[in-house]
């Protein structure tokens, strides 16, 4: 746990210093600050759940995507959402979507950048997974499988529709949540920075299953 907590730390590290380059050092101050008040953050950084070890790796896109190296940013989401989480697609195609429509990066290039990383990260993770699990298995197409084809995810339990906005961000953002939206109004960069993670809660929204 030590040493997952480190990893995650170290990426929220990477994340601040791209937010620095970009916005300066008062948003930097801003974000430190917000980040270490967010109680259930730095709680569960340290455990080994799927959702921790992905946003470790959305966390070095989300810096490698501020930092302009847009094709690594895609790569990593893909790998989050082949191995860890594969709902992360629902960050992964938003972004790639708005990055096409600025022109941010040629489709064609995106597309067989992300088809050897998807392959490469198949083959890793039913490598893996089948020898520790004694069968032939990648985990992320089951849950899928489950969760979407079948719509089942409701049998581990349900919330609203409206539970991310309404419950779930105002607790664990805090006074971040309301001045994000204030941020939005008052500089014009972020819009376009909020847009993927604001598609990712609206889509998720839409699953009973809520975690």
């Amino acid at each position: 746990r030590l040493a997952l907590g480190c990893i995650i730390l170290s990426t929220l590290r990477f994340l601040r210093i791209q937010v620095r380059n970009k916005f300066g050092h008062q948003v930097e101050a801003f974000f430190v600050i917000f980040t270490a008040i967010q109680f259930h953050l730095l709680f569960y950084c340290s455990r080994a759940l799927p959702n921790i070890l992905a946003m470790g790796v959305v966390n070095l896109a989300y810096g490698h995507w501020l930092k302009g190296n847009f094709y690594t940013a895609l790569n990593y989401l893909v790998f989050a959402t082949t191995i860890f989480r594969c709902d992360i697609v629902l960050l992964l195609c938003p972004l790639g979507l708005e990055l096409l429509l600025t022109k941010s990066i040629s489709f064609w290039r995106a597309f067989k950048c992300c088809t050897v990383t998807t392959l490469l990260c198949i083959g890793l993770t039913v490598l893996v997974d089948s020898i520790m699990w004694k069968r032939f298995l990648w985990p992320e197409f089951e849950v899928f499988w489950f969760n979407s084809v079948l719509n089942r995810s409701s049998e581990w339990g349900t919330h609203s529709i409206h539970w991310y906005f309404t419950s779930a961000l105002p607790r664990s953002l805090l006074t971040a949540y309301p001045l994000f939206m204030l941020g939005v109004l008052l500089d014009g960069r972020l819009l376009p920075l909020v847009l993927p993670a604001l598609s990712f809660v609206v889509l998720y929204s839409k699953l009973p299953h809520k975690v």
